[in-house]
């Protein structure tokens, strides 16, 4: 459950600082297992809330906090958010 699904989001590096100590946000409502605890407790994984929309960033950096789109596209923010 909380394995990135490509090798370029297994390998992230952030914009900011340029750490690849990067978690992989994951979004809607997951099946807690004891994989994803684990991935939690590791900062592999972070909870990004229950609405999925697009343009949301797919990576938080653990250094700096930075939260971005390991594809390189911007990170949208819907009006609502603003």
């Amino acid at each position: 459950m909380g394995e990135p699904k490509t090798a370029e989001t297994r390998h992230a590096t952030c914009r900011r600082c340029g750490s690849r100590d990067v978690a992989w946000i994951l979004r809607g409502y997951p099946a807690m297992d004891e994989k994803l605890q684990a991935d939690l407790r590791a900062h592999r994984v972070t909870l990004g809330g229950c609405i999925v929309r697009e343009g949301q960033p797919d990576h938080s950096c653990n250094t700096c906090g930075l939260a971005f789109r390991a594809d390189g596209r911007p990170v949208r923010v819907p009006e609502d958010d603003r």
